[in-house]
């Protein structure tokens, strides 16, 4: 099974993906699954389960975007919304309460508000350690081997803004097409990361758009 772990949906003020696109974009691109992380909320992925409701062979995981108040953390699988601004641990707990697991995002990206040095101290179930706009950086590098040292299962997405940059990193795992099946999965640490950068027009183009938003 391949995973999108980590998209964003219109949901979040920075992207501009309609949620019916994402799943037509995912499924013709082959993912098998995908998650809409927006940002401290869940209402998009909510709406893109809504729409999904009817395929057999793709899923999408309930799932969002966390700013804790070190830096940001996925929440895959959650069955309720997790609240911002919350310690990392407190962050943590919420996620495993509401019955999901938490993913460290491009934890050493500093001005994505990653979350840096702490999670090398911090009790997370995976690490993002392939986020398809940071392949040239070293804070994939840097994820990689705090996963490998920590013994963490890895998790490889596209954190996607652009539905162009969707499935530019994936994760491969074994799992049927339930929410509980592809969580076990990636607990058990048996997943394989792969993929390219997002193209780098994508990148500066929302670049662009949050510079507009601030005016």
């Amino acid at each position: 099974m391949i995973l999108d772990p980590h998209i964003h949906s219109t949901y979040s003020s920075d992207s501009t993906a309609k949620p019916r696109d994402i799943i037509k974009r995912a499924k013709a691109i082959g993912l098998d699954a995908i998650a809409i992380a927006d940002h401290n909320t869940i209402k998009g992925s909510l709406v893109t389960i809504e729409e999904a409701k009817d395929f057999d062979d793709f899923i999408v995981l309930p799932a969002m975007e966390i700013t804790s108040s070190k830096g940001h953390i996925v929440a895959l699988g959650i069955k309720e919304e997790v609240k911002q601004g919350l310690t990392p641990e407190e962050t943590v707990e919420k996620i495993r309460e509401a019955g999901g697991i938490a993913v460290a995002a491009h934890p050493f990206v500093r001005y994505r508000e990653g979350l840096c040095d702490y999670v090398k101290k911090l009790d997370i179930d995976a690490i993002e350690t392939l986020n398809s706009r940071y392949i040239f950086g070293y804070s994939n590098w840097k994820a990689k081997n705090l996963a490998a040292k920590r013994n963490l299962p890895e998790i490889g997405s596209s954190d996607a803004h652009f539905l162009g940059a969707i499935g530019s990193c994936v994760t491969e795992l074994e799992a049927d097409f339930s929410v509980e099946s592809i969580i076990k999965a990636i607990l058990s640490g048996k997943t394989n990361v792969f993929g390219d950068r997002t193209p780098l027009p994508l990148i500066l183009k929302e670049v662009i758009n949050k510079k507009i938003k601030r005016i």
